[in-house]
């Protein structure tokens, strides 16, 4: 695999979803890619489904502005993570999504909206930073994992793109 490649074939693709699964440590994102980035052929669907497992550190910062200009930060649960990619569909992800570090505290705000990690000692050899900016939300998902999976839309499994 070559996380370069597919970096690469990510960007500016726009986020369509996002699940946690916390029971078997999982964290999907559905991801649309621009045509001339997607490297399995020509497609009427070029969503992803991009998996990572397992997950071992999970923090994200869903933030608003408010009328008065203040920033606002919003509390949520990985059962309200799909509700929360819903109201960013469509955004475009920032770059790059691979190897960033841990947001230390007060980067993304005084406190997380969401925060989970796992006791065992796995789950720690990659990160994903999933950052998506709206006119009134902004979303910081960072997880870091030891696999990645990509799906095709019908469920079938993508070879992992290479340097060319």
């Amino acid at each position: 695999m070559s996380v370069q490649a597919l970096e690469d074939a990510l960007v500016g693709a726009r986020l369509w979803g996002l699940e946690l699964d916390t029971r078997y440590r999982v964290l999907a994102a559905t991801l649309e890619l621009d045509a001339d980035r997607y490297p399995w052929g020509e497609v009427d669907d070029r969503r992803v489904q991009l998996l990572v497992h397992p997950v071992s550190t999970v923090l994200a910062s869903l933030r608003s502005t408010a009328d008065d200009g203040r920033r606002q930060l919003h509390t949520f649960d990985e059962g309200q993570l799909v509700d929360v990619a819903a109201a960013l569909g469509g955004l475009r992800v920032d770059s790059p999504l691979f190897g960033r570090p841990e947001p230390g505290p007060g980067e993304w705000g005084p406190r997380f909206s969401l925060e989970g990690r796992a006791t065992t000692g796995d789950g720690t050899r990659h990160t994903l930073t999933i950052a998506v900016r709206g006119d009134d939300l902004e979303l910081d998902l960072f997880a870091s994992f030891d696999n990645l999976e990509l799906k095709a839309p019908d469920g079938r499994e993508l070879a992992l793109p290479t340097d060319a």
